[in-house]
């Protein structure tokens, strides 16, 4: 039998760039100019906070649903049409802009179609990863995505200023979205499985539902980590939420085109950072660097409190280096830890389970920056991200025997591995290392 690493090293390129690209449209249209959209239609605070909250409660109820979906389909297919479900309905709107009939409640209907697609695709490329590269592979790719997002990010900002600038610039911006999942579909219809999931037996939703999440928390590492993650998230959101206020309000910051050159020069530092992770896994192993990067994301938080005036772009971009290595351990951890037959159902339920504290933090965290201030809101919700890092240095995620990689957790009434091989655990995942 050949091996499946030349295989596998030739899926890397097609699945990273089609990514890149996605994302880049992705920032430019859906996290920028879909809600200038919005603004300039209304100029209403209530409907922008509407647009947001109509795209995380999408992502929140159908999280669960997704994982038994992709547990029963061909996951490859699940992708796609995700992809082409946002496609058609950015390409929708941007007809619609373009002619002059664009309405407030089509944005709305574009937020919760992504929205929910986004639940499916991002959980369903996390469950699809392990089968297209080998485990060597799996920590370069999440790296290489995640320095594609921060990328994404800075350029799509900078590109959606100039985009709707010009005239009929929004509709651009929304066609130009649709083509970059047109990218991303072509990438995955490039790709070829080298470990093939073995086939799963369908149960009622409810039953498999609780199916992963007996998974997920028969798991040590993946519940530890899962639970650290919605708390901090929960300490996150309120600095998510008033970054651009406390950039104008505390530092300084008070034009559009500084605004844009201050979030360009974190997402920068912070895509630097990126360089250090796949070292920093290599060295301390996957479950340590969950709890290294959650010490550099809270310092960073703090550092943000304390600096002033553009310096501060220095630990903004610190604490996003140190997410940035926290979400490529945790999702190796997950796609190495979980067993084919219940690996969408446990990434979507952990997924669902840590975005639960971000809306939560959201309105907590408004009304209490207005209360103690915004600097004592980072310094404080930096102190609580590094407690929660501190506490998980007694836990399993430290204890790198236990945490990297570990084998599968079979789960009573899911058929693992291959009955013939004599092995019940058939896929590599008995490195040490990734």
């Amino acid at each position: 039998m050949s091996s499946p690493a030349p295989a596998a090293r030739r899926n890397l390129w097609p699945l990273v760039g089609g990514q890149s690209i996605s994302l880049f449209g992705d920032y430019l249209a859906f996290w920028l100019v879909l809600p200038v959209f919005v603004r300039d239609a209304t100029s209403s605070a209530t409907q922008l906070a509407l647009l947001n909250a109509i795209e995380t409660s999408a992502i929140l109820g159908f999280g669960f649903l997704a994982g038994v979906l992709l547990d029963r389909v061909r996951v490859r297919r699940a992708l796609v049409l995700a992809d082409v479900a946002r496609m058609v309905a950015f390409a929708l709107l941007a007809v619609a802009v373009a002619a002059d009939a664009g309405e407030v409640w089509m944005a709305f209907g574009v937020a919760f179609v992504v929205g929910s697609m986004s639940t499916v695709f991002d959980s369903g490329l996390e469950s699809y990863m392990p089968t297209v590269l080998t485990d060597d592979l799996l920590v370069r790719a999440n790296t290489a995505i995640w320095v594609s997002r921060n990328l994404a990010q800075t350029g799509g900002f900078v590109a959606a200023g100039f985009i709707i600038a010009g005239s009929g610039g929004i509709a651009v911006a929304f066609a130009l979205d649709a083509a970059t999942y047109a990218a991303s579909i072509i990438g995955l219809l490039l790709l070829r499985e080298v470990r093939p999931r073995p086939p799963v037996e369908s149960e009622p939703v409810w039953p498999a539902i609780r199916t992963g999440l007996r998974a997920l928390w028969a798991s040590a590492p993946l519940r530890w980590a899962t639970g650290a993650a919605a708390l901090a998230n929960l300490a996150f959101a309120p600095l998510a939420a008033v970054m651009t206020l406390y950039a104008e309000a505390e530092l300084g910051i008070d034009s559009d085109r500084t605004l844009g050159i201050f979030f360009a020069g974190f997402s920068l530092i912070g895509a630097l950072g990126l360089t250090l992770a796949p070292r920093i896994v290599r060295v301390i192993g996957l479950g340590r660097s969950v709890v290294v990067g959650g010490f550099v994301f809270g310092g960073g938080a703090i550092g943000a409190g304390l600096a002033s005036g553009a310096w501060a772009v220095i630990p903004f971009g610190i604490a996003m280096a140190g997410v940035s290595v926290i979400q490529i351990a945790f999702v190796t951890l997950r796609q190495r830890l979980t067993a084919p037959e219940t690996r969408g159902r446990v990434i979507a339920a952990s997924r669902t389970i840590a975005y639960a504290g971000l809306p939560i933090g959201t309105i907590v965290g408004g009304g209490l920056g207005d209360v103690v201030g915004l600097r004592p809101l980072f310094v404080g919700s930096g102190l609580v991200i590094a407690a929660i890092a501190a506490s998980l240095v007694l836990g399993p995620l430290w204890r790198d025997d236990e945490a990297n990689p570990g084998e599968p957790v079979a789960i009573a009434g899911v058929a693992t591995g291959d009955p013939e091989s004599g092995d019940p655990w058939s896929w590599p995942w008995k490195r040490r290392n990734p």
